[in-house]
């Protein structure tokens, strides 16, 4: 198996830095799920339709904005997000991504994934992975360099008023930490698994399986795999779109006893 996913994600990066700044770029063409799909948003979509069928490998698209695209006869099943921040990249401020990730038939649920990769867009970084290790622009990162000592106690997190309860049963355990809401869930989360952060939960019930699959299989590689509250692996199919209602993730493990604890 080769997809070649490096010079995809290469290709698609170079495709949205050309466009970005096109007239009406931004304009909303549709909705989708309680979402709106902008124009950037279906011409990214179409183009990584375009370069995975490349490939010359048949493949099932499950994609954020047009759902489940080619059912019949495909080797591979890849779930896409053509754009993982676009208020952000509507506002002008850098943290916007694409995401995709890649299954075969054996593949059981979302974190079974055997390739895929997050590229951020306007730094030129792309997070890849194979069947066992994770990538940065092609160079190999190991659990063990990205899980020394913190640096930062910044909390990435999502939530509402309804949840505002399971909140202080979580923020309590932690000491002097910072709160922050960047808008991209496949960066935020990578910002934890590298090192670069210290936790990330979205308890909203919004989050998507496309959103967070590419993003989920490479913190994965690197040891560390995005749970729910009470500590079970985060679990959705890959032959449609669903919601996730919950997900944590952070490399202090004593930490998340605690949490598991609480909500077990």
């Amino acid at each position: 198996m080769n997809f070649n996913l490096d010079k995809i994600a290469i290709e698609i990066s170079k495709f949205i830095n050309e466009i970005k700044d096109e007239k009406d770029i931004d304009k909303v063409v549709g909705f989708h799920s309680g979402d709106t799909t902008r124009l950037i948003d279906k011409k990214s979509e179409d183009y990584i339709f375009e370069l995975l069928n490349s490939t010359g490998y048949k493949f099932r698209f499950v994609s954020e904005e047009s759902g489940v695209v080619n059912t019949e006869n495909y080797e591979y099943t890849a779930l896409i997000d053509p754009l993982d921040g676009s208020n952000n990249f509507v506002m002008g401020v850098p943290w916007y991504s694409v995401s995709v990730a890649v299954y075969d038939k054996n593949a059981k649920g979302i974190l079974d994934s055997i390739g895929g990769f997050v590229s951020h867009i306007l730094l030129d970084k792309i997070y890849a992975y194979d069947d066992k290790r994770a990538y940065l622009n092609g160079i190999p990162l190991q659990s063990e360099e990205v899980s020394k000592e913190l640096s930062s106690k910044v909390i990435i997190t999502y939530f509402e008023d309804k949840e505002i309860d399971k909140v202080l049963r979580i923020l309590p355990n932690i000491q002097g930490y910072k709160i922050r809401s960047f808008g991209s869930a496949s960066l935020d989360m990578i910002l934890v698994c590298t090192g670069k952060a210290y936790m990330y939960f979205d308890i909203r019930g919004k989050l998507r399986n496309v959103d967070i699959a590419a993003s989920s299989n490479f913190c994965k590689r690197l040891n560390l795999v995005p749970t729910n509250l009470n500590g079970k692996e985060i679990f959705t199919g890959i032959d449609d779109i669903y919601r996730i209602n919950e997900i944590i993730l952070s490399r202090d493990s004593n930490l998340m006893k605690k949490i598991y604890s609480i909500f077990s």
